[in-house]
């Protein structure tokens, strides 16, 4: 009779979800090292390769330690991740990156289209030799097209997404959104895509394959709003400033007294709410603004009522009161304030990682809570090199003198 394991005695054994899953990781910057980490805080051993003179994104900041050998987005992008130091350019460097491809069951990277095969690794080529490996592509524009060898950064993600027409005051200068939102975006679908890979791999295909994922394309996706609309009505949504758009909606951000707060406010219950929040339920009939026509006919003069009303509340009070009448209504927070948020810190959202060379900081955990495991830093990100030693020599069988001799020759 097959032994029935429960749920309890699993959590207990620290299962977790890709424990038996073996990622080399060729990546850099922000894209691929955010898709690698979401496998390795769900127990994929992830073992992170970088050229002797380190990945580019150590170099980013913030930096608060003297040594620049990381800084504190690469120490949260490469957690839980083992790092190893090799020289694509040079032969053993590559002859050492096979090897460690032998077995492993994802190489995921984010060169540029091409830098691959140009190293004789071409990705067919690997997974041909390595029937179980599949390689994810991450690239700026995608592996094929005119534009795939296309330079770009977040200026121009925003820009050519989509994501920068539409934000900004009416008769001024399109905004780009600040942040690398766009990356982050890129980074789930290439985890995304990895899993894809597992399972298409073990219950179908019965071997690996080449997924490419686009930086721009994952951009553009998120633009479902806009795109759906201009194709359905030929509407292409303008910029509108502090308010969503000028129509039948009144989504828009307030000041107030402490601050600003944003408020959707788009169909008649929600409209009947906001006038019992202000103590205006007369406005609900108003014949300027009793219809969605009306309100878009008139929203000049609805959020001048509005704005009036805002300006002398406090947003934990607006927030609240929202809550009791299904508006939604929040307040718009600073980043210390985002890091201070009761609920978040009741389900112990953020986690303090204790950086060797940086210190105790708190950075973002995992929206993703299985039953079985809970995702958390059991391992700082590494120096540079720092497992060499253990993965070339305990996983490879080098020898300490022989690991040298690489290190001299710059192969390592």
């Amino acid at each position: 009779m097959t032994a029935r394991v429960s749920m309890r005695s699993i959590t207990r054994m620290r299962y977790r979800a890709l424990s038996d899953i073996r990622v080399v990781d060729l990546t850099h910057f922000i894209a691929g090292p955010y898709a690698t980490k979401l496998l390795a805080d769900m127990g994929a051993e992830v073992v992170k390769v970088e050229p002797p003179w380190g990945d580019g994104g150590r170099k980013l900041g913030p930096h608060r330690a003297a040594d620049e050998d990381r800084d504190g987005l690469f120490a949260f992008l490469n957690l839980n991740k083992r790092g190893v130091t090799l020289n694509l350019k040079h032969e053993r460097g590559c002859e050492l990156l096979a090897r460690l491809l032998d077995g492993a069951d994802l190489l995921i990277e984010n060169f540029a289209p091409g830098t691959l095969a140009a190293l004789g690794l071409a990705p067919d080529e690997l997974i041909a030799k390595f029937p179980k490996l599949s390689v994810i592509s991450i690239s700026n524009f995608g592996q094929d097209g005119p534009e795939r060898d296309g330079k770009l950064n977040d200026l121009v993600l925003f820009a050519r997404g989509g994501w920068t027409f539409p934000v900004g005051e009416r008769d001024r200068e399109p905004l780009t959104p600040p942040g690398s939102l766009a990356q982050y975006v890129a980074a789930l679908y290439g985890a995304i895509a990895a899993m894809q890979a597992l399972a298409a791999r073990d219950l179908g295909l019965g071997h690996g394959q080449h997924i490419d994922v686009s930086i721009l394309e994952a951009t553009v996706a998120t633009m479902i709003y806009e795109t759906v609309t201009f194709q359905y009505t030929g509407i292409v949504r303008s910029r509108a400033g502090k308010r969503f758009a000028v129509g039948p909606f009144l989504i828009v951000t307030l000041k107030c007294k402490d601050g600003y707060a944003g408020l959707h406010c788009v169909t008649d219950k929600q409209f009947q709410g906001l006038c019992d929040l202000m103590g205006r339920r007369e406005l609900a009939s108003d014949p300027r603004f009793n219809s969605a026509l009306n309100r878009m006919l008139n929203n000049d003069a609805l959020l001048e009522i509005v704005e009036a009303f805002f300006i002398g509340r406090e947003r934990k009070w607006l927030y609240r009161e929202g809550q009791r009448r299904a508006i939604p209504l929040v307040p718009i927070p600073s980043v210390a304030e985002v890091l201070e948020w009761e609920q978040t810190r009741a389900r112990n959202y953020f986690e303090t990682i204790d950086d060797p060379v940086l210190g105790k900081f708190r950075v973002p955990g995992t929206p993703l809570r299985l039953t079985s495991h809970r995702a958390e830093a059991s391992r700082p990100a590494p120096r540079l090199g720092e497992h060499n030693r253990e993965i070339f020599g305990g996983r490879l069988g080098l020898s300490d003198a022989e690991i040298e001799t690489l290190k001299r020759a710059g192969a390592i």
